[in-house]
């Protein structure tokens, strides 16, 4: 094989295995008929594995040793993007095996749709990352820009022609255009793109951007000059990023809003699409940039040279990840939902707020989020890899449990099935949920300070630590099952 494209499989390679398993595990165990997954999946995957062929040259700083071979630019272009093709070629096949399997019937819409879903990444997101010089805004743009376009057209079409479909007759002639014109320019940034050294950020604002919510903040912060003060006054500061997607998801939330009297099917998706990106996205970048950040930077082990203790250092970066993310992205979107569903639904309006088990679950939640993706962080060099490598355990941890639990259920039966009849506990559940995600969140813990005062992971060990956070979560949801079982044989004996 030829060394540059064996250079290109090697970084691609671990994004394709997850794209492949993202795409086909939920099809392949759990059987599911819903092509609206398989199609999120296609364009998560595309998109990554779109920024990450050129964003990974901006995050190592290799940009200048790519440049300076003696290799015509077109060569090199060409080179990469024959490897992004065949990633995301094998990922599409894969994709229409499950679908093939689990969902025979498509129409032509929705064939066309898995064609320009793929086409829109490889042709959109390398210019996007070449354009903002590093991966994950070239994969938003890739994923957002497309996504602004279909909506725009959407609106359009109601507008002009009447037609309430979300794809009409010219989507794919505008994403077409869309796709030769980003990819056109793509290649035109390349040939004449120049390299510039220095430390690399994954998650960066503009400059102009950055002094201008930055400046008004740093004068109230002036007045702290503590040394816990200052760390963190640090550590908020490498969480900017978090503030700006959370000023988008408003933004996003808004607009939908404004549409949900004329166009209620399509603002009720932006809006439900909107929040479940951001209730999910925002947990892992707050968590993987407190740690990931430093050590792309090279800063982490110096850091811990510093006079204040790594503990006091540990606690100021949780404070700041665990309270953006909660505040952020739990109780931002609960009071633009409350808000929303009093102004648009004030006889339905909520009266009562949930009972304190289930919102202490949903806060264990997001904690537990954000410090799956702090222990990631720990474990990797860049946010990129963090925030995949928290995807992947937290699926992970999902299939671990769900098997355990397939396996007690079908081994008692006949009992579950008695005991359930006669007393199905309800109110057990949350309970349940809670202590679990206590327990949970405290191995995590304990395993990201670990490794934030260890530096020089061997592979060992990080798979040993892997290995516990899968063996608590299959030990937990077998006792989860076995308590359960035992209240309700209890129970059934009293009765």
């Amino acid at each position: 094989m030829n060394t540059r494209l064996a250079k290109e499989t090697r970084d691609l390679l671990p994004l394709l295995v997850g794209s492949l398993l993202l795409i086909s595990a939920p099809y392949l165990i759990w059987h599911i008929g819903d092509t609206g997954f398989g199609y999120m999946a296609l364009g998560l995957a595309c998109a990554v594995m779109g920024g990450s062929s050129f964003g990974n040259e901006f995050h190592h700083r290799t940009l200048s040793l790519l440049l300076s071979q003696p290799i015509a630019r077109s060569v090199m272009w060409r080179d990469k993007m024959l490897v992004l093709g065949a990633s995301m070629l094998a990922s599409w096949l894969v994709l229409m095996v499950c679908l093939s399997v689990c969902c025979p019937v498509l129409d032509r819409d929705l064939w066309l749709a898995l064609v320009l879903i793929p086409l829109c990444a490889f042709c959109g997101a390398p210019y996007w990352t070449l354009l903002l010089r590093h991966g994950i805004g070239g994969m938003t743009f890739a994923a957002a820009v497309p996504g602004l376009l279909l909506g725009v057209n959407a609106l359009v079409s109601e507008r002009l022609f009447g037609e309430d479909r979300w794809f009409s007759a010219s989507t794919p002639i505008l994403l077409a255009i869309y796709c030769a014109l980003v990819y056109g320019l793509g290649y035109a940034k390349f040939k004449r793109l120049q390299a510039v050294d220095g430390p690399s950020r994954d998650l960066v604002l503009p400059a102009g951007l950055e002094a201008f919510f930055v400046r008004p903040l740093a004068r109230i912060s002036a007045r702290f000059h503590t040394p816990f003060a200052t760390l963190l006054k640090k550590e908020f500061r490498l969480q900017q990023i978090s503030f700006l997607l959370a000023g988008f998801f408003c933004l996003i939330a808004v607009a939908g809003a404004c549409l949900i009297k004329h166009h209620h099917d399509l603002a009720e998706g932006i809006i439900v699409a909107d929040c479940f990106i951001f209730v999910v996205i925002l947990p892992l970048i707050a968590g993987t940039t407190s740690v990931a950040e430093e050590k792309g930077w090279g800063m982490a082990e110096w850091h811990l040279t510093l006079p204040p203790s790594a503990l006091k250092q540990w606690s100021a970066k949780m404070l700041a990840a665990l309270s953006t993310s909660l505040v952020l992205g739990l109780l931002l979107p609960t009071a633009l939902f409350m808000a929303g569903d009093a102004l648009f639904h004030q006889s339905a309006a909520r009266t009562s707020l949930p009972p304190a088990p289930e919102i202490m679950g949903w806060i264990l939640g997001s904690l537990l989020l954000t410090s799956v993706a702090v222990y990631a962080a720990s474990i990797s060099n860049s946010t990129l890899r963090a925030i995949l490598g928290a995807v992947g355990i937290v699926v992970a941890g999902y299939c671990v449990g769900f098997l355990v639990g397939v396996a007690v259920v079908e081994a008692s039966r006949s009992l579950v099935l008695s005991m359930y009849l006669s007393h199905p506990g309800p109110e057990l559940i949350p309970l349940l949920i809670v202590s679990g995600l206590s327990f949970m969140l405290c191995v995590v813990q304990w395993l990201a300070w670990s490794n934030f005062r260890h530096y020089g992971l061997t592979t060992n060990k990080i798979a040993f630590q892997l290995a516990i956070i899968m063996l608590c979560v299959g030990v937990f949801t077998l006792a989860a099952f076995v308590w359960t079982l035992s209240l309700m044989s209890a129970s059934n004996l009293i009765r």
